[in-house]
């Protein structure tokens, strides 16, 4: 990993240092008294993300290509839509702690991303050298990354089952309600997921003449759709209290991971037309 991180272009590791130090912001700002002081990591998370979209932007240019087809890209992606999500779920409910925890969380994966690092710009598949390939993408991994910050949420909500009272590193509300701010968090994301099944299955008919063709990756996309689907309508039901309401986006969570993640260790990988390169 540390070879990696050597080999690797100077914008990610730009984009690696200006996160730890969004960590940093938002960890000096739990121990700070001052209401500015607690605003830096916003400020600091929304200049990461400039940084990062700037680095999605050059490997664009530079693949000549949309960056999602490798595993390595997609990490990277992924980071960016947490980080957008993150952002305006900060600004929209006023909590820095869901800020915190994604940070941390992004962290993470841009370690892991050195791990599946491309050696070469991979060309694109005739298969997705079609303009159905950017939305569809876009929306999945807005989708991921909504759902995501949800999971934070939703594990938020179980370690603090009645809330939190506000303060100025965690916002400027009364009491915080981590299961309301989950759900709206979700319905943003199930939207997207939504979107992106529908785009896969018209792309499907256009290229293969079949809306659905029971590809593994096909079938846990929509595993995860029915489990969101589950949630929004379980979360009016008032028989169902907020804690397994919880638990629910959190499996949905594990699922969305799988579903990204874990297609190359089933016996089915090679039958599958949605497995990452990485090489």
């Amino acid at each position: 990993m540390i070879e990696s991180f050597y080999y690797t272009n100077f914008l990610f590791k730009i984009t690696f240092l200006a996160y730890i130090i969004t960590l940093l912001g938002y960890t000096i700002g739990l121990f700070n008294d001052r209401k500015l002081t607690g605003k830096i990591g916003l400020w600091l998370f929304t200049i990461s993300f400039l940084i990062s979209t700037t680095l999605i932007a050059m490997r664009w240019i530079e693949a000549g290509r949309p960056p999602f087809k490798s595993i390595y890209e997609s990490l990277i992606f992924a980071t960016w839509t947490i980080s957008l999500v993150s952002i305006i779920s900060e600004l929209k409910f006023k909590i820095r702690l869901i800020g915190l925890l994604s940070t941390l969380s992004i962290i993470g994966i841009l370690l892991y991303s050195l791990t599946k690092r491309d050696v070469e710009i991979i060309a694109l598949p005739p298969a997705l050298q079609t303009w159905m390939f950017i939305p569809h993408v876009i929306s999945y991994f807005l989708a991921y990354g909504a759902l995501f910050v949800a999971g934070i949420g939703a594990s938020l909500q179980l370690v603090y089952p009645v809330g939190i009272v506000s303060h100025h590193s965690l916002g400027e509300n009364s009491r915080l309600d981590f299961s309301a701010i989950t759900y709206q968090i979700s319905k943003f994301g199930f939207f997207f997921l939504t979107v992106g099944l529908l785009l896969g299955a018209w792309w499907g008919q256009n290229a293969w003449s079949n809306y659905w063709g029971w590809d593994p990756k096909e079938n846990w996309a929509f595993i995860t759709w029915l489990i969101f689907a589950a949630y929004l309508h379980f979360r009016n039901i008032s028989s169902i209290d907020k804690q397994r309401l919880s638990w629910i986006v959190i499996i949905g969570v594990l699922v969305i991971i799988f579903t990204y993640l874990g297609m190359d260790y089933l016996p089915t990988a090679n039958d599958s037309l949605h497995t990452y390169s990485s090489d």
